[in-house]
């Protein structure tokens, strides 16, 4: 487990200023281990505990873990795990053949994929489970947005890729891919 340093303590810029500035950008420098711990934190990081939950920042319906998290780094897949903040090496992977469009496997430094962890949500909702976990992607996707232009990064969600490819890598069902830096 690598542990993440503290994220920066505020994120000194206004809302109305991230909503009006946030775009889709498609060239990435390489993030250092702060500003990813920073970007984690505040969009898929801890909010508060109510037993037995633990509430993300990216809310989730019924307060149920039914994303996971994992970061590309330069060729090593991690799973970020919110408590206790830390990234779990799982192994080297790489980004050819994962997206639709080949570009952003030469240009994405750092990739943060959402999947769908299926068995809280179904016990709960049944089928309409798989509707669920889509809006609870969307919703850390635009956490992520937001904090990333707060941040001054470059970003763009992805979600042409190669489902299998990235199911093989994160062993549940791909979501969304979240190219940053």
């Amino acid at each position: 487990m690598i542990p993440l340093p503290d994220p920066a303590p505020d994120l000194a810029v206004s809302l109305g200023q991230v909503l009006l500035t946030r775009r889709s950008r498609y060239t990435y420098r390489p993030l250092g281990l702060e500003v990813l711990s920073t970007l984690l934190r505040y969009a898929v990081g801890v909010q508060r505990r109510v037993p037995p939950h633990v509430l993300g920042t990216n809310p989730t319906a019924g307060g149920l873990p039914s994303l996971r998290v994992h970061v590309v780094v330069d060729g090593v897949l991690r799973e970020y795990h919110r408590e206790p903040h830390a990234l779990e090496e799982v192994g080297p992977v790489g980004l050819d053949g994962v997206f639709a469009q080949p570009e952003f496997a030469s240009r994405a430094r750092t990739v943060v994929v959402l999947s769908g962890r299926m068995g809280p949500g179904l016990a709960k909702y049944g089928a309409r489970h798989h509707r669920t976990v889509l809006l609870d992607a969307g919703i850390a996707v635009q956490n992520l947005y937001l904090v990333g232009t707060a941040l001054e990064l470059r970003c763009c969600a992805v979600a042409g890729f190669d489902d299998e490819v990235v199911r093989g890598m994160v062993g549940e069902v791909p979501l969304v891919l979240f190219v940053v830096g």
